[in-house]
């Protein structure tokens, strides 16, 4: 099997399940609220992720490493100020408990972190540091579509979908850079639970940082390339 064609089934079996799990949960939780039940999928989600990774990845292999943070300080700054940006204005305390989100988000940070960064984009390697970031992204992000079971609104699906492309963009360089997935596991859960409960309009201040993320990923994709491409021209054989 291909690495895209392994790359489709991861991606295929976590939407499976993640709408097998909302269907479920609608028709026995009726009720309750779909971050409640977002929560529960996610629970079932992070079992399978971890018994994937046992079946077929050591921790080493999906970058669950100590990472070298001193050399790539500057891009974990930009990471980590996009992350607290939210919380600039304040903090507003969720309808839904601050415990429950605390937890989704550690828990979601952790399990996409692993899934995607992790196994996905180490699956796509061998199509290169850029084309396997940009196809994980775009994976990532149409993930993220089956989460109209859980949203009143589609369009907001949507755009929770474009941003966690624009997030894997950002994401996935970095990962090629660190080495190293824990660094992120952190970042991703704070930017979503600051997201979540910070005081300032929360649709224009998504949009930025989905603006800065996508422009960071791009740059470093850029830089990647070059040196791919650098590399390629040291290793031809002199002509004449």
């Amino acid at each position: 099997m291909t690495p895209l064609r392994r790359a489709l089934a991861l991606w295929a079996a976590v939407v499976a399940l993640i709408a097998a799990g909302g269907l479920v949960t609608l028709v026995l939780l009726p009720d309750v609220g779909g971050t409640i039940r977002a929560l529960l999928v996610t629970l079932v989600l992070f079992a399978a992720v971890l018994v994937a990774r046992a079946r077929w990845w050591s921790w080493k292999q999906v970058g669950v490493t100590r990472p070298d943070l001193r050399s790539h300080l500057p891009v974990l700054a930009v990471l980590s100020a996009v992350a607290l940006s939210p919380l600039v204005g304040g903090v507003r305390m969720p309808a839904d408990g601050l415990v429950v989100l605390v937890t989704g988000y550690a828990l979601t940070g952790f399990t996409e972190e692993l899934l995607w960064r992790g196994m996905a984009q180490r699956v796509l390697a061998p199509l290169g540091p850029v084309r396997g970031v940009v196809v994980t992204a775009a994976l990532f992000g149409a993930s993220h579509l089956a989460n109209v079971l859980f949203r009143e609104s589609v369009a907001l699906v949507v755009a929770q979908a474009w941003g966690a492309f624009c997030f894997g963009i950002a994401y996935g360089a970095v990962r090629n850079r660190l080495g190293s997935i824990v660094p992120l596991m952190v970042l991703h859960a704070v930017t979503d639970l600051a997201a979540a409960v910070g005081a300032l309009p929360k649709i224009p201040v998504l949009v930025a940082e989905d603006v800065i993320l996508l422009a960071l990923g791009i740059v470093l994709l850029a830089r990647d390339r070059r040196v791919a491409v650098e590399g390629v021209r040291r290793r031809e054989p002199a002509v004449g």
